[in-house]
């Protein structure tokens, strides 16, 4: 798959991951120039401010790594029911290899 598709397919799923939660807002941000997309989640709990990073994903070079998924419903999976190809997709938090 081109890396134009791969990056708009990566986009759109990304940001069904943001928005308004029970006590959160979840964030897409984004460095165009490094290709690197972050989900940042701002809660409230017990009257205290929580921001974590929830997903972590970059393109580099033909691939995607996902750096960061802490999510139950993993991007890894709506990335395949996307058909971006296995080989393409890099799973550095479960201890894939990453290229330099």
């Amino acid at each position: 798959m081109d890396t134009g598709a791969m990056k708009q397919i990566l986009l759109e799923e990304m940001e069904k991951y943001t928005g308004k939660g029970l006590n959160d807002y979840a964030y897409l941000t984004s460095n165009e120039a490094d290709q690197i997309y972050t989900v940042v989640d701002i809660a409230t709990i017990r009257d205290k401010r929580i921001v974590s990073t929830v997903l972590v994903a970059r393109i580099v070079g033909q691939q995607i790594v996902i750096e960061v998924d802490h999510h139950d419903k993993q991007l890894v999976d709506a990335l395949l029911a996307h058909d971006v190809p296995k080989a393409q997709i890099i799973l550095a938090y479960r201890g894939d290899a990453v290229p330099a």
